[in-house]
């Protein structure tokens, strides 16, 4: 009987037309597996043999029969184990916990690639005991990194492998168990140093190394254990986590002293514990770093009562003040943008407190700016980072306090490109400003205190709606949708009793700090 429902139907319209039988499907034909024939069946693979004695031996082990074992050696029968079996008497011995029947095992054991095989998983199970006896019957002491062994958190295990000659100094394991918070590598660390003074250069570099990397992570009491363990915070390199980074090994600029790192941290005490000296430290270096990622004004301050001088440039002109305007905007920046690439939009004014807090202070202290072609053009390339209203808030600061000439600023805003920014603004401006005036026009006399009193009207202002809206998102963005100003937004507010986030809220916000608790709107019927 033809198949005819596993074809389509036209072939079966075919077949009848032409009085034929109807031909068999092709997916019921097996494909040839080459051009000389038909598909063979593969195969199955055969399992490898039991061997009777492995069996045996593994089932002693795993019950702990210890004597039974014994007597099973002295009958002159061997523990050496088929290549098949990939879990020996050892393993087992391990996962039991015996440490009697591990230990017999061990002095009976030739091969050497088992021992050391013993060792690491002993290591990785954080079987102390098991590891003595492994090192104790010939074990390889580089079967396990040395990294691994100070984490077990074991001083007297780690003083064993020191004395029989393990390699404290590649890959840089007391630095990377520093940056673990391994305490007990403190006291390691130490007796690496009085057992191989040989290695004193290369373990001086692990602590100064890890020393920095808690500068970086701004913890004070890793901090003040690594300078008692004698690390120097002026010594210039890379920090433990950059050791895995080709391109930070490679880039001259991540090589930084771990008063640097401090002069950019939040903390101003972890500066103060390194202890800087103005005869030996060059204070001009380490005000730049404070101003380059913006740091806090305390840290600042204590530079300069150490004697930095802001205006530290042989023409007058304020190092920590060119290099924050040369990064302007870039903490913002970054927290802006999760991948590598173009920046998604500009920063706006509402997230730039802490830039301009720094930029702020030190025009406080007087600092001047007396840059060059290329200054300028770097901080042109930073304000073009951030929105237009901000560019003009720090062409303001740096007008009114008459740190750089006016042919400076108009160098700064040459372009095309920038002027065109400008331009927006001041049309936003200019918009806003015709807005506020026929507000002010239609606004009632002060004489009528109860029309003063009176809100705008529903009509164009949901009272509800507006105090929802101005917590939701900054005050920039709900304008935008009224299509007025910022200005007419915080007037309707004022004039509706709406209470609005305080200022530098949504910059606490984006950086994931705290945030006060929000006001309920007040009822306007009392």
């Amino acid at each position: 009987m033809p198949r005819y429902d596993l074809m389509h139907w036209s072939q079966r319209v075919r077949d009848e037309r032409a009085g034929e039988e109807p031909a068999v499907p092709a997916a019921t034909i097996a494909p040839p597996s080459s051009p000389h024939g038909k598909a063979k069946p593969r195969a199955a693979r055969p399992k490898p043999p039991r061997d009777e004695d492995a069996e045996h031996v593994l089932r002693l082990c795993r019950e702990g029969r210890l004597f039974e074992l014994q007597r099973w050696v002295e009958e002159g029968k061997p523990l050496t184990f088929p290549g098949n079996y990939r879990r020996g008497p050892l393993h087992v011995a391990l996962d039991v916990g015996f440490h009697s029947l591990v230990e017999f095992l061990l002095q009976h054991e030739r091969d050497q690639a088992v021992k050391d095989e013993a060792l690491k998983d002993a290591c990785w199970r954080n079987q102390r005991a098991a590891m003595f006896l492994a090192l104790k019957y010939g074990a390889n002491i580089g079967a396990v990194r040395f990294q691994d062994v100070i984490e077990t958190w074991d001083r007297e295990l780690v003083k064993v492998f020191i004395e029989q000659g393990a390699d404290p100094v590649t890959d840089a394991p007391f630095a990377r168990a520093f940056k673990g918070r391994v305490k007990a590598a403190l006291g390691s660390f130490l007796d690496c140093r009085r057992a191989r003074p040989e290695l004193a250069e290369a373990l001086q570099e692990q602590a100064d190394m890890a020393l920095r990397q808690a500068c970086h992570d701004e913890d004070l009491k890793w901090v003040s254990l690594l300078m008692w363990l004698g690390a120097n915070p002026r010594s210039k390199g890379v920090a433990t986590d950059d050791l895995d980074d080709r391109y930070a090994l490679e880039d001259p600029d991540y090589r930084q002293s771990a008063l640097q790192i401090a002069c950019a941290s939040r903390k101003p005490e972890i500066l103060r514990r390194l202890k800087p000296n103005p005869a030996t430290d060059d204070l001009r270096e380490l005000i730049a770093a404070t101003a380059a990622f913006t740091s806090t004004p305390e840290t600042v301050t204590y530079l300069v009562s150490l004697g930095a001088d802001i205006n530290d440039q042989p023409d007058g002109g304020s190092t920590a003040l060119d290099t924050c305007l040369r990064h302007f905007g870039w903490k913002e920046t970054v927290l802006d943008r999760p991948y590598f690439g173009r920046f998604r939009s500009a920063v706006p004014l509402s997230r730039l407190e802490a830039s301009f807090d720094a930029l702020r202070y030190l025009l406080k202290l007087g600092a001047h700016w007396t840059p060059d072609s290329r200054a300028i053009t770097d901080v042109r390339q930073a304000l073009y980072r951030v929105d237009g209203e901000a560019i003009v808030a720090v062409i303001d600061l740096l007008r009114t306090n008459r740190v750089c000439g006016n042919e400076v600023l108009k160098a700064i805003v040459r372009t095309p490109k920038m002027r065109a920014i400008l331009a927006a603004v001041d049309r936003q401006g200019t918009k806003a400003q015709r807005h506020n005036e026929s507000v002010r026009r239609s606004a009632p006399s002060p004489a009528d205190e109860t029309s003063a009193k009176r809100p705008l009207p529903p009509s164009r202002y949901d009272r509800k709606r507006l105090y929802d809206e101005v917590w939701a998102e900054p005050t920039k963005r709900v304008a935008q949708r009224y299509s007025v100003s910022d200005v007419a937004i915080a007037k309707a507010c004022r004039l509706l009793d709406i209470p609005k986030p305080p200022r530098g809220y949504w910059a606490k916000k984006a950086a994931g700090h705290p945030l006060p608790i929000r006001p309920s709107l007040p009822d306007r019927d009392k």
